[in-house]
């Protein structure tokens, strides 16, 4: 293999049963294949490109606390009317303006009527919850939304509901009437749930089963009324009201057999039996799981059971590589994951609503806030935000804490409401707002906003598939995103250290590019900055030199074959 130099400008993007329960029977779920979580996986052909690419690939997608994001009518409390007037900022349909997000997907958190703040402990699954408004209001945000391009997923919450739900009180108060929609014992069994806690509670003399707490009681999806009219429920909001999708909660969870309470093979089964009937819908309905466990154990349920499921490790991963200042184990992670999911279906996001946000996590360092931004935004998979994220909103435990009202100017109540917010205002809303950050060509905001408009312009970033390089710096995160259908090759380069690098070597003994020459082509300019040979074998060995990469920064090049 030939060794040379090159030098060339860049671009710059900125610094239960009392008995062991069995699996669910075939003659209950019929014809559905049973697999354990330990199933070995089958290698996956992965293809140059997708031509028929499901939609969500080409979306980003904003996940939105409704109570927290905008009240438009002064209770304090924000409301579908909220983001209906706040769709121009995530994304004005117009490609022409530079005053939006440019975001095409949203998942809004629980939108159903609930007992609580937060939402997850469903009384009635056909309504919206009045605080937020009408079902005619969120049919209204459809049709809004999908004008303006933009996708909405919402919030399904199936595993268990509020202990004030019909269906609940009716089980809790009667031997016949719904008993079996939950499950009950005279005297609880003689277990805890998968972190020590508590998961047999008391009611009218008897134990039902409740992972969560006592408030949220699992559903029986042994029973199959209970399986049919959470399939019923899907159809409702798919069919007659119309959205794009559902993010599942708590899917590892959704069948107990016994003290085994996750990634059981019943669970298995009954996603089986799920995506079966969802697809039966419509092809396009789209589900993505929470599924908060290793990558090993996600596998199964991306296996015609769920379109794809949220990557937690990599999300870890991202973050605690830019804190160590080393790209070696985000390698390792992100070569696991695109050498065993089917291609780029799996969720991406740095943080959600249930972890600490990641600007605390990042040391409040805009210049590492920006650098997870820049790798999320250019790795394979379907991206998320969540709300606030673009402009710094900080956030740690209690939950309350990292779901706080968003922060949209210098306001008393930073522009979230007119009256008395439900939760007082974050303490860094005067400095890191929307309409200060919007102003600051160098702000996180922008540098957000710029990455959008580059993996919507680049199939490489949504379709292409990724190839890791080596390098002889440990805090480089090198690779390519290639698109061979589209003509599209992209090299990203990615510093994950608080120093500048220099002298930079990047390599690879192989890949499926044809030999022979590339320029190397300013994304954002069309000027020519150098070239890069390709060898017989698709490998290339580069020491780039008059070049030094600032801390924390991103570079990205086009390589166009001459």
């Amino acid at each position: 293999m030939n060794k040379y130099s090159i030098a060339f400008f860049f671009v710059l993007i900125g610094l239960g049963c009392s008995k062991e329960a069995t699996p669910i029977e075939d003659e209950v779920l019929t014809n559905i294949e049973t697999q354990t979580p330990e199933s070995p996986i089958a290698a996956l052909v992965v293809p140059e490109s997708i031509p028929d690419n499901p939609w969500w690939n080409d979306v980003v997608f904003y996940e939105i606390f409704v109570r927290s994001f905008r009240d438009s009518n002064g209770d304090g409390i924000g409301d579908i009317q909220g983001i209906i007037d706040k769709l121009d900022y995530l994304n004005d349909g117009n490609p022409a303006t530079s005053s939006d997000l440019g975001v095409t997907g949203l998942w809004l958190m629980p939108i159903f009527p609930s007992e609580s703040y937060h939402g997850y402990d469903v009384t009635n699954y056909r309504n919206i919850n009045s605080d937020y408004g009408t079902l005619d209001d969120f049919k209204r945000l459809l049709t809004e939304a999908h004008n303006r391009g933009i996708k909405v997923i919402i919030d399904f919450v199936g595993n268990h509901t509020s202990d004030q739900h019909p269906w609940f009180t009716a089980s809790a108060s009667s031997q016949e009437n719904k008993r079996d929609w939950y499950q009950w014992q005279d005297s609880p069994p003689n277990y805890n749930g998968p972190w020590g806690q508590n998961v047999w509670h008391e009611r009218n003399n008897a134990y039902y089963y409740g992972l969560f707490w006592g408030g949220m009681p699992d559903l029986n999806f042994r029973n199959i009324e209970v399986t049919n009219e959470i399939k019923d429920i899907s159809r409702f909001w798919a069919d007659e009201v119309g959205v794009d999708g559902f993010r599942i909660d708590a899917v590892k969870h959704w069948v107990e057999e016994g003290s085994n309470q996750e990634n059981t093979t019943s669970t298995l089964n009954w996603w089986r039996d799920f995506y079966a009937f969802q697809k039966s819908i419509s092809p396009s309905l789209m589900t993505v799981g929470e599924v908060w466990t290793t990558t090993q154990n996600i596998l199964p349920y991306t296996d015609n059971r769920l379109d794809y499921c949220f990557e937690f490790d990599l999300a870890e991963n991202i973050i605690n590589s830019i804190n160590a200042q080393s790209a070696a184990s985000l390698k390792q992670k992100v070569n696991q994951i695109t050498s065993n999911y089917a291609y780029s279906q799996y969720g991406t996001f740095l943080t959600n609503h249930d972890q600490n946000r990641v600007f605390n996590r990042l040391g409040s360092s805009i210049p590492r806030a920006k650098l997870a931004a820049s790798i999320l935004l250019s790795l394979p998979g379907v991206p998320y935000l969540y709300y606030g994220e673009e402009i710094a909103m900080k956030g740690q435990k209690p939950d309350e804490n990292i779901r706080l009202p968003m922060q949209w100017n210098t306001s008393a109540n930073a522009g979230f409401t007119t009256g008395t917010p439900w939760i007082s205002r974050n303490v860094n809303s005067p400095e890191f707002n929307v309409a200060t950050m919007q102003e600051e060509d160098n702000s996180l905001w922008n540098h957000y906003r710029n990455w959008i408009q580059i993996r919507k312009q680049n199939t490489a970033f949504r379709a292409g598939r990724f190839k890791g390089l080596g390098s002889n710096l440990n805090s480089i995160f090198a690779f390519l995103r290639i698109d061979l259908l589209k003509d599209q090759i992209v090299l990203v380069l990615h510093n994950l250290s608080a120093q500048n690098q220099s002298d930079l070597n990047i390599n690879t003994l192989s890949s499926d590019l044809p030999s022979g020459e590339y320029n190397l082509i300013n994304l954002s300019s069309s000027d020519t900055l150098g070239t890069l040979s390709f060898d017989s074998n698709g490998g290339f060995n580069a020491t780039i030199t008059g070049l030094s990469l600032e801390p924390y920064m991103s570079l990205v090049i086009q390589l166009q074959k001459k």
